[in-house]
């Protein structure tokens, strides 16, 4: 397990350093990355799924949500670059996709047998895009918000992963040294969770936002707030992180699996990977309109 997240990690490292320190490529990277790893989630939410007997159309939510994402993205990068040919290309794709996909249903349901089945089906595999494409497309609108748009992301990340780390150490060191370990937060959807872990995580959550802070103070780059933003913000995305930690946990206890997935060697699945960010690129989106 070690070994290949030792391979998976430097990888995903190098990706994300492309797309933050050269974004006039790396907007290009960006897009198909993020559109991947929705494809990829959408895939993975649609197996877990059919491991319970809740059918989607799996293949269907693939195609049309990761064709559909992928030219919102490029939308964003063809506004960027003020592309009028870019833009005309990927509104019409975008259109197909969602003609598509609004006929489609109406037609299952003229001229389909499994009439009722079929249109359950739809507005499942439908509900999938919604919950699995919005915290994307909601991280990516922070990548591609002008200028400082690939320094909030990066900041993001780090916050949100700084909360599983936090967690993770903390929590392995509390329950290894603490006199009859330490104590569990819900159990019965994820029994390593414990509230000393879950302090630590916030804990350096804050520490790295500042961390960002003091960065901002001497460069004058990043995002320009206050030292109580930056401190509010770390604690509020590490709880979002958290939650979407748990988000995951539920849905994978309840289909009866371990891992979304095995994309991506050690890590599991992309949801896997990406289950922190399931609220805290929207959160992220409503701090800054309230920065101070």
């Amino acid at each position: 397990m070690f070994k290949y997240r030792a391979i998976s990690f430097p990888i995903l490292i190098a990706l994300l350093a492309v797309m933050i320190l050269w974004p006039e490529w790396g907007r290009y990277l960006f897009v198909v990355v993020a559109s991947l790893a929705a494809a990829m989630m959408f895939r993975e939410i649609g197996a877990m799924l059919r491991n319970i007997g809740v059918a989607v159309f799996e293949k269907s939510t693939v195609l049309f949500g990761g064709l559909f994402l992928f030219s919102m993205l490029s939308l964003s990068v063809a506004r960027q670059t003020g592309s009028r040919a870019m833009t005309i290309l990927f509104f019409l794709l975008l259109m197909f996709c969602m003609l598509a996909v609004i006929y489609a249903g109406w037609l299952l349901l003229l001229f389909g047998k499994e009439k009722k089945e079929n249109f359950d089906r739809m507005l499942r595999s439908v509900g999938i895009f919604l919950l699995a494409g919005t915290p994307v497309y909601a991280l990516s609108m922070v990548y591609f918000e002008g200028s400082e748009g690939p320094v909030a992301l990066f900041y993001v990340m780090m916050v949100t992963k700084s909360m599983d780390t936090g967690g993770y150490i903390f929590g392995m060191l509390s329950g290894k040294y603490l006199p009859g370990g330490n104590h569990k937060i819900v159990p019965s959807i994820s029994p390593k969770k414990s509230w000393e872990g879950t302090i630590g995580g916030v804990l350096l959550s804050v520490a790295v936002s500042l961390l960002f802070y003091w960065y901002h103070a001497e460069s004058s780059n990043g995002i320009s707030a206050s030292l109580a933003w930056y401190i509010l913000a770390g604690v509020i995305l590490a709880v979002g992180s958290f939650a979407g930690d748990l988000t995951e946990s539920a849905l994978k206890r309840t289909c009866g699996v371990k891992d979304s997935g095995h994309w991506i060697p050690g890590m599991g699945g992309a949801f896997d990977v990406l289950d922190s960010f399931i609220y805290n690129g929207v959160i992220f989106w409503i701090l800054c309109l309230f920065r101070f």
